[in-house]
């Protein structure tokens, strides 16, 4: 009774420690961009510079994030049904780069017109790519303590490349040093480059890949389509009215996408489930959560507007609940919709995403045309509503075992064993 008590403090604790490591992972490099790295160059080299930056970041986080993600994921989610090696994934990766370079060269020069430019932006996406791969190092082994050390080591690198920035008046490489510094950690922390021979089965990596990364495509361009809808459909006076009534909101995915990266890491060991009731506790807590961060916007998003919008404050205001209330409902569908996808179910995560992004995308035209913000906000508060409870329903259908462990939470201490048993196979495999 007592090992079976402090077995699962031990595990509770692991977990807790994994969550305050990743968060701070996410809040670190967030401070350095959003609170240092933007703000410094905007006052010292102008808006226009600071546009251009945002612009071709925001391809960064579209592209080459989509591929290393994509293939990180692909990685975790494989050991659910079979053995895999480093040679399983580095060819997928080579090509990767190679197409995701000459799309971002493509984009480079048709906004630049310059050639080096384009090549440096090119090699700069892949350097990215491989970096956001590499991550798996640390998620293959639980070491959230590295990964909060690798992108600690990336925001480090950042504040360097701006050192740097400020002496060649060149941007990419704020970036550039920064995401080196990333790899290099990786290369060294671990083996996650080193040659071997692939041993998986290529057709069905390849299948979960081309799944999971379109499905991030689709993603990452919705949450970019609410500016560019009203940007073309009402004006960008709305843009920045919108973008300040939803930073709190979207402020929470920090907090949310951590969680995320937990589930995806967790539960995709072999072996490693919910039962019904960790389902239905973590469902609980994560509505709970919902409705807190919920609150929290509705306290917050008044403030922050009056401090530094306050010219349009009573214009917009009075969206504040309904657009938060979407976000919010998205959020936390995305917990379930990871579930889904950490037990290796990418074909339903992948027609829930595309089924979601394409309502989306055509019915935030239409209302947003017709109702502005209102029409905008109500188009998501349906969509993810209907996500979530999708979510919900789906993962409890396909995901939920009884004879399933929850490393950290089950109350078996001989279930905890063999998923940790479990985990140490998958990752001696994954390294020898």
């Amino acid at each position: 009774m007592i090992k079976k008590i402090k077995n699962k403090f031990s595990n509770e604790l692991k977990i807790a420690n994994d969550m305050v490591f990743t968060m701070g992972a996410t809040i670190v490099m967030q401070i350095v961009l959003q609170i240092i790295l933007y703000p410094l160059l905007n006052k010292f080299f102008g808006e226009s510079t600071t546009g251009t930056i945002l612009y071709f970041m925001g391809i960064v986080y579209i592209f080459p994030q989509a591929v290393g993600t994509a293939l990180c994921n692909t990685r975790l989610i494989s050991r659910k049904t079979m053995d895999s090696t480093n040679g399983d994934y580095s060819k997928v990766l080579a090509v990767s780069c190679v197409v995701c370079a000459a799309i971002c060269f493509y984009a480079g020069y048709k906004e630049e017109k310059d050639i080096l430019f384009s090549l440096l932006f090119a090699l700069y996406t892949v350097i990215y790519a491989v970096r956001m791969y590499a991550l798996v190092e640390f998620r293959l082994g639980k070491d959230f303590k590295g990964y909060f050390i690798n992108h600690a080591i990336v925001s480090i690198g950042y504040l360097l490349g701006l050192a740097c920035y400020f002496l060649f008046h060149y941007w990419l490489v704020i970036f550039f040093v920064g995401e080196v510094f990333g790899v290099v950690h990786s290369l060294v922390k671990g083996n996650i480059f080193k040659p071997e021979k692939p041993i998986g089965n290529l057709k069905k990596n390849l299948k979960n890949y081309a799944l999971l990364m379109f499905s991030l495509l689709m993603r990452d361009g919705v949450n970019q389509y609410d500016k560019v809808v009203i940007f073309t459909l009402i004006s960008s006076d709305l843009v920045a009215q919108y973008n300040a009534v939803s930073l709190i909101g979207k402020s929470m995915q920090m907090l949310i996408n951590p969680v995320n990266t937990l589930i995806v890491t967790y539960l995709s060991v072999k072996g490693v489930g919910f039962t019904k009731a960790k389902f239905r506790k973590f469902a609980i807590i994560a509505l709970g959560a919902g409705v807190a961060f919920l609150l929290i916007c509705q306290i917050a998003t008044p403030i922050y507007i009056k401090l530094f919008y306050s010219s349009f404050y009573d214009q917009i205001i009075h969206y504040s609940f309904i657009v938060n209330c979407g976000l919010i409902l998205g959020f936390v569908a995305s917990l379930f919709n990871s579930i889904i996808m950490s037990q290796g179910k990418t074909s339903i995560y992948t027609a829930i995403q595309t089924v979601w992004g394409v309502l989306y995308i055509v019915l935030a035209y239409v209302f947003t045309q017709k109702y502005s913000i209102a029409g905008l906000a109500g188009v998501a508060i349906v969509l993810n509503g209907l996500k979530l409870v999708a979510g919900i329903v789906i993962a409890r259908i396909t995901c939920v075992n009884d004879n399933a462990s929850l490393s950290g939470t089950a109350d078996n201490s001989a279930q905890i064993e063999e998923g940790a048993q479990s985990t140490e196979d998958n990752e001696t495999i994954s390294k020898e």
